[in-house]
Formats: structure tokens, sequence, C-alpha cells
């Protein structure tokens, strides 16, 4: 079943329902196409995005919203593009307009940091509601880690909208950590639209060559948990990462060289000192 689009008239009508049905104070940061509406970027949206910097917030949105008629959205409804957004809630109302719900994280990866509350702009206040408007240089960072199949055309507009690139820059190396390399989302949305739209980016030079270091330095750490004191074949690795042999051998050239690792017959093993 196609979903229809909703104007950014039905979202505030919305958006104020539901302000008038809180009974504490909720801040609320609008991401995604609702907000892509409000900078006159689209005309309409399926749904609206919404992310909260504490879990409170988060709930008494939902309570609000299930005054004002909506209801989940089964996981079973669900796209898989959408299943790995890891939203903390959907709920839809009988128009079959819905809200994702999002605490502290989309996808469990961008997170709502200070800088980001520092470039969001205050949109409009309802009953106890308080409605901020993220930047559009974060809009950008928060598509690039989605899969959505509207996405990559959003990301498309954005970039033509004049962002500022050294302020998307700045929040994805702020955004990496161990379990999330940010960099490599974004080169891979910034080479999509580089490659099939011919989009130019000042910081795509910039962030390939993070995105690589990264990438060469994670394959790096797997190996690495990978093999223990039992040697560990090349072909046994191959299967475990499900790549070809010319993506993992200057990893372990490198890794032998700097002598994190050894070789010990026909395979592999890290090298334990003394």
């Amino acid at each position: 079943m196609v979903r229809v689009g909703f104007d950014g008239g039905y979202v505030s009508r919305e958006l104020r329902k539901v302000g008038n049905a809180l009974t504490t104070p909720v801040n609320l940061y609008l991401i995604g196409g609702a907000a892509m509406i409000r900078y006159g970027l689209k005309a309409a949206t399926k749904d609206i995005d919404v992310l909260f910097s504490t879990h409170e917030e988060a709930v008494e949105l939902v309570r609000a919203l299930g005054k004002s008629g909506y209801h989940p959205v089964q996981t079973s409804r669900l796209t898989p593009d959408y299943q790995t957004m890891f939203a903390t809630q959907i709920l839809e109302n009988a128009d079959g307009f819905r809200w994702d719900i999002f605490h502290e994280s989309v996808c469990r990866k961008l997170r709502l940091s200070p800088d980001m509350i520092k470039r969001a702009g205050s949109l409009l206040k309802a009953g106890h509601l308080t409605v901020w408007l993220i930047s559009k240089e974060d809009i950008f960072l928060l598509k690039s880690v989605t899969e959505r199949d509207d996405d990559v055309t959003d990301l498309l507009m954005l970039a033509r909208s004049k962002l500022d690139w050294g302020a998307v820059l700045k929040e994805c190396l702020n955004q990496s950590r161990e379990d999330f390399i940010c960099e490599i989302d974004l080169y891979d949305k910034l080479d999509t639209l580089k490659t099939s739209y011919g989009l130019e980016t000042s910081i795509y030079d910039n962030i390939s060559k993070i995105a690589q270091d990264q990438m060469e330095k994670w394959i790096e750490d797997m190996i690495i948990r990978e093999l223990d004191a039992t040697p560990t074949r090349l072909d046994t690795l191959l299967k475990r990462f499900g790549c070809e042999k010319e993506t993992l051998l200057p990893s372990l050239a490198h890794l032998e060289k700097i002598g994190r690792i050894k070789r010990e017959g026909n395979g592999y093993a890290v090298n334990v000192p003394g």
C-alpha cells in the first residue's frame, strides 16, 4: 500500500494537537522530512521524525500521542529500512500519518549532541510543547546514516541548498566513537551524490581520506579480535570476513610488519610478547 504525503499545514496542526495534550513541558527536536518542509525543500512528508534528549520527554510525548488518536505501529508492518532505524517507538493515526520517535540517537548511531542543540532554532510552542528545528547541516548528517528510499533524494536537495560543509565535517568527526565510524557513512553518501549526480562537495577529499584510514584501522582491529594463539589460515579469515583476499592482505601485511601478528605454519596468530 502506497503511503500518502502530508503538507506543512497538516504537520503543524498535529504538533499543536499533541502539544495541547501534554501535561508536562517537553522539548522536541524536529528532524527529517518534516524539518525539510520548514526549510522549503519539500512539499510533503509521510511522517515526522523527532528526537529527544531525555527518555522522560519521549515517554510523555507517546502518552500525548495516545490521547490524540495515535496507536503504536506493529513491527511486522514496517519495511526493513524502517526497522533498521531503531526508533524508540513508531505511532500512526487514522490518516496514516506516522511519528518516528528517537531518544538520544538515530539508527543507534548519531546522537543529539550539544552542538546540534546550539544550532537548532525555535520553531513553535503549543501548550507544554516546544519544537526546535534542527539545522540543515545536521539533517544532512542524520540522513547520511539512514537507508530509506527517499534519503538520497533528500540529501541531494539539502546539498544543493548551500550547506556549511565545515559544520557537517566537524559534527561528523565529533560523532565518531569506537562503536560507530561516522566518516564511513558520510563518505558513502557523498560518493553516491558525486558519482550519481555529479555533485561536488568541499569536504569530499578530506572525508574520503579519513574514511579510508578509519576503515583500514577497523579491519586491523577486527583481525586482531579474530586471531588468537591458535594460527588461523587466510582462507578461514576470508570466510569470516566475507571478503576477497585483496581486502585483507594489506592489513595482514601491515600488522605483521609492526609486530602485532606473526606467521605460524599456514596461518596467522597474535604476536604475544615475551
